[in-house]
């Protein structure tokens, strides 16, 4: 029986070939989800992020574009009920009289009003332990503020130091040959560029103002006030929270002779805030006047309302014009 070797060795070979495992072959390790995530996160968050400029965006919008044409005596209406409503609240708060800036405010609205309400709230006042006080100068200028009648004294270079920031400059506004101020304070308080937001706004621009009331214009003031206002008036631009801030920068640029940069959107934003007892509040939403400032308690409506209502007073008696302007 002839059988070819060639023969067995493939016969061999392919049973050896059927024996042996194949090799493995290289497959993908199984997916364990991370990628997938954070591609999920960070969908999430572009769409978060657009969501919020959307927002930010209709609300700056919102802050500086009335929605319909308010007609002038519809205007006029709800400017004389919210002057109304905060005075008779104002005037039953004796604590707002320990705040000499807003008690010149007041005093301001007094005369300018020649409401008899407030007119008694100042002389109250001016017969309380808080102004006039042996010892204490600076108390006769807080007197001066809403009676411009009461004389002031001296504040020598020696008493100046012990005066706040505050006191040095609105002191020094009210009679500037009487206030023995370094020349770096006078620096600092017209530097029209120096300052920004808040004490741009709640320091400097209520001095100046100050300084005008009592001293006139000139191009020196002047030189300060038209960076400063636009500065302040740029900030109630892109600032859209109704909070103590709001009001303040429409009471504080009227003050200072500019009802230009004072859009009619802010004060209906202002009279639309308004509470049913006057007030005004002093956090918008629990988002105070800092930026990273927050509260959910309301505790001072005082500093906020005599503000809206400084602004509502200037804009009734002092710029009809404007009034005349935006609304027909």
């Amino acid at each position: 029986m002839n059988i070819s070797f060639s023969a067995i060795r493939r016969s061999a070979t392919s049973a050896s070939d059927l024996d042996m495992p194949s090799t493995p072959q290289m497959t993908a390790p199984p997916a364990t989800g991370k990628k997938p995530m954070v591609r999920r996160l960070l969908t999430w968050a572009a769409i978060l992020v657009v969501v919020l400029l959307v927002l930010c965006a209709f609300a700056v919008f919102n802050n500086n574009h009335s929605w319909g044409q308010t007609s002038r005596a519809d205007f006029t209406a709800r400017l004389d009920q919210a002057i109304n409503s905060s005075t008779d609240w104002i005037v039953k708060q004796p604590d707002i009289q320990g705040n000499p800036p807003l008690m010149f405010m007041i005093g301001d609205m007094a005369e300018m009003s020649g409401d008899p309400r407030l007119k008694e709230f100042v002389k109250q006042y001016l017969v309380s332990p808080r102004v006039k006080v042996s010892g204490h100068p600076v108390t006769w200028y807080y007197a001066h503020w809403v009676d411009p009648s009461v004389p002031v004294p001296t504040l020598t270079a020696e008493q100046v130091p012990y005066l706040g920031w505050q006191d040095r400059w609105f002191t020094y506004g009210t009679a500037p040959s009487q206030v023995e101020l370094t020349e770096d304070d006078k620096a600092d308080l017209f530097s029209p560029t120096k300052y920004s937001w808040g004490v741009r706004l709640h320091l400097q621009l209520i001095a100046l103002d100050i300084y005008r009331h009592y001293n006139g214009d000139s191009p020196k003031l002047q030189a300060t006030l038209i960076p400063v206002t636009d500065g302040v008036a740029h900030d109630a631009y892109w600032d859209f929270r109704v909070s103590d801030s709001y009001p303040q920068r429409a009471a504080f640029l009227l003050a200072a002779g500019r009802p230009d940069l004072v859009k009619p959107r802010w004060i209906e934003r202002i009279l639309s805030r308004q509470n049913p007892d006057g007030t005004w509040n002093y956090c918008w939403y629990g988002w105070c006047r800092g930026v990273f400032e927050f509260s959910l308690t309301q505790e001072d409506h005082g500093h906020t309302t005599v503000q809206a209502a400084w602004a509502l007073y200037q804009l009734k008696y002092r710029y009809p014009e404007w009034i005349k302007a935006h609304f027909q």
